[in-house]
């Protein structure tokens, strides 16, 4: 008796495990029949991995404004660096055209293009290198901004005497490119030679 009933409840097993493979469920390899098995889809799949939220994870807002501030500064640095170069490059294209002036005669309200006076020149000279400023050499050294001795770049304007009365274009090494009175061609001269009175840079 008890035989037949070891062969009927392996018969069960036999039935219940084909029963699970059609239904896509997977039994224990004990499994008890009268027990539901779990299915396959609930399982966990062994390729897969999930990442806890607790270790997601977050820049710092303190390093990006970092970050972002020293962008900001380099960013200046770079547009004041190319102003600089950009002031310095018409100055040196005035004094350019000036130095293509040298031998020219001086003529009394001589404004070019091979005879000159001495605002005459410089704005002659400015003009080229795209700024425009007055005619007289009073008016020009109102023009710009005022620059101190010390701080001359090439193509600056210096003026001298009281009243103003004279100007050149400074070309380094403490001398100026101007244009003096008749009899005398455009030159170089030292500024020691003459009283000076102020200085400007056109831009």
């Amino acid at each position: 008796m008890s035989t037949i009933v070891q062969r009927a409840a392996s018969g069960v097993a036999v039935l219940a495990l084909g029963f699970a493979a059609i239904a896509g469920t997977e039994l224990p390899a004990e499994a008890d029949p009268a027990r539901p098995a779990t299915p396959i889809s609930a399982l966990p799949q062994s390729g897969a991995t999930t990442l806890p939220q607790s270790g997601a994870m977050a820049l710092p807002q303190s390093g990006a404004t970092s970050a972002s501030s020293d962008a900001l500064r380099v960013d200046a640095a770079t547009v004041s660096a190319v102003k600089k170069k950009k002031k310095a490059s018409k100055g040196a294209k005035a004094l350019a055209y000036a130095k293509r002036q040298l031998g020219d005669r001086y003529r009394y309200g001589g404004t070019g293009p091979s005879s000159w006076d001495c605002s005459g020149l410089t704005r002659g000279a400015w003009k080229h290198a795209g700024k425009k400023i007055p005619r007289t050499s009073q008016g020009q050294a109102r023009a710009g901004k005022k620059v101190s001795k010390s701080k001359l770049r090439k193509g600056d304007l210096v003026f001298f005497y009281s009243g103003k009365s004279h100007v050149g274009i400074y070309a380094g090494k403490g001398k100026v490119i101007h244009a003096s009175r008749p009899g005398k061609p455009v030159a170089y001269i030292k500024m020691k030679y003459m009283p000076y009175a102020v200085a400007r840079r056109p831009a």
